[in-house]
C-alpha cells in the first residue's frame, strides 16, 4: 500500500507542474494574485522534496532498497530526472515576460 501511495504522489506532483505550465497564467496573474504565487512556490518546494526522496531511494540504504527491488530504484531514478525538467518548467513560467520589448 505504501508503494501505491508513493507512485500516486510522484505522478500527482508531475501533473501539478504540468497544470501550472499549461494554464498559461499571465504576468498580471502572478503580479496581483498572491495565493497563486504561493501555490507555485509550494509546488516547487514540494518537487524539490520529492526529488530528494527519490535520490535517497536511488543512492542510499533505506526501506525500499532493503528488499532488493531494482524496479523501485529504477523508477526513482526516472522520477528524479523527470523532476529536474518539471522544476525547470515550473520555474520558467514568469521568465518569458522578462523578454518583452519595451
Amino acid at each position: 500500500m505504501l508503494i501505491i501511495f508513493y507512485y500516486f504522489l510522484s505522478i500527482a506532483t508531475l501533473l501539478a507542474c504540468y497544470y501550472f505550465r499549461r494554464a498559461r497564467f499571465t504576468e498580471q496573474d502572478y503580479k496581483y494574485n498572491k495565493p497563486l504565487r504561493w501555490k507555485r512556490r509550494i509546488l516547487i518546494i514540494w518537487t524539490y522534496l520529492f526529488a530528494a526522496i527519490h535520490g535517497s531511494i536511488c543512492f542510499r540504504e533505506n526501506l525500499f532498497t532493503n528488499i532488493d527491488n531494482d524496479y523501485i530504484r529504477a523508477s526513482a531514478g526516472f522520477f528524479m530526472v523527470v523532476y529536474i525538467f518539471a522544476v525547470l518548467w515550473a520555474e520558467e513560467i514568469t521568465h518569458p515576460f522578462d523578454k518583452k520589448k519595451k
